[in-house]
């Protein structure tokens, strides 16, 4: 397994990110997302999978009135962020399961990332 902390971290929501933001703002978001994943990966740590792998998203949150749901956690831009480090990209042959979870934590306010290998399911025949 591989943990990614983002500290400071605060994610968007699915809402805010998709609530008439014209693209280029969305794209500047997404490209910012990037270069914070990216300066917490020790490239000689960075190992693509060759099964596929579970990623686990979970923020914390300085106090319940910035939490966000779980389920309203936007999680997109961190998933392609990892491509070409941990994971070749985000198909359903690569990552087979995502999870956001939101936590409070008024110390330490981040977004922790989970790679986590799984074996491949039996084929249905």
């Amino acid at each position: 397994m591989i943990k990614l902390v983002l500290p400071d971290e605060k994610p968007k929501s699915w809402n805010e990110y998709w609530s008439g933001v014209h693209w280029t703002k969305r794209k500047r978001e997404r490209d910012r997302i990037h270069l914070v994943v990216r300066s917490v990966i020790d490239p000689n740590k960075a190992k693509i999978y060759d099964v596929p792998v579970r990623i686990n998203i979970n923020a914390y949150f300085k106090d319940k009135r910035v939490q966000l749901d779980a389920g309203n956690i936007a999680n997109k831009a961190y998933i392609d962020a990892l491509e070409g480090w941990f994971i070749v990209n985000d198909k359903p042959e690569y990552v087979r399961f995502v999870q956001t979870g939101s936590f409070i934590d008024r110390e330490n306010p981040r977004i922790e990332i989970e790679i986590i290998p799984i074996t491949k399911p039996k084929e249905l025949t």
